[in-house]
Formats: C-alpha cells, structure tokens, sequence
C-alpha cells in the first residue's frame, strides 16, 4: 500500500505549474491557501475515488475527515451518481 497525498498534493502542484508557465507566470506553493490531504489507496481507482471525496467536501464544504473516509461507500456513491445520469428504467 501506498500514500496516495504525495501523489495529488504533486499531481496538483504539476497542474498548477504548468497553467502558470501557460500564462506566463510562475507558481509558488506559498499562493496556495489549502492544504493537502492524505488518502491511504492501493491502485488508481482508489486514487480517482480519494480525489473525487476530497474534490466533494470542497465543492460542499465539508471538511475532509480522512478518520471516517470509507473508501468503498464513496466508490458506491460515485457508482450510483453514474447510474443516476444513465436514467435505466
């Protein structure tokens, strides 16, 4: 197992810095206002499903409680999101 946060917290950092090279500028991480979170996962389904939890607590504010994160409820919310778009009858 390994720890996903380095990985978005990098990945994050990545994207920033290149939208800011884009535009000309330069990124520094001390412009940033949030901080990182880390989600414990095993493959990059669980590293999809830890960003989209972390991505909705910002989105609703909420604050991301990495204590009662359950890894298979989110990817069961995420899978009836889906389902819900698809609108079987």
């Amino acid at each position: 197992m390994f720890t996903a946060a380095d990985m978005i917290s990098e990945e994050v950092m990545k994207i920033f810095t290149n939208c800011a090279k884009f535009h000309g500028e330069d990124f520094d991480i001390d412009n940033v206002d949030g901080g990182t979170s880390e989600i414990a996962v095993d493959c990059d389904e669980d590293y999809l499903v830890g960003m989209a939890y972390v991505a909705d607590c910002h989105t609703f504010v909420r604050e991301v409680n990495l204590e009662k994160f359950d890894l298979e409820r989110e990817r069961a919310k995420m899978v009836d999101l889906f389902l819900q778009v698809l609108k079987f009858e």
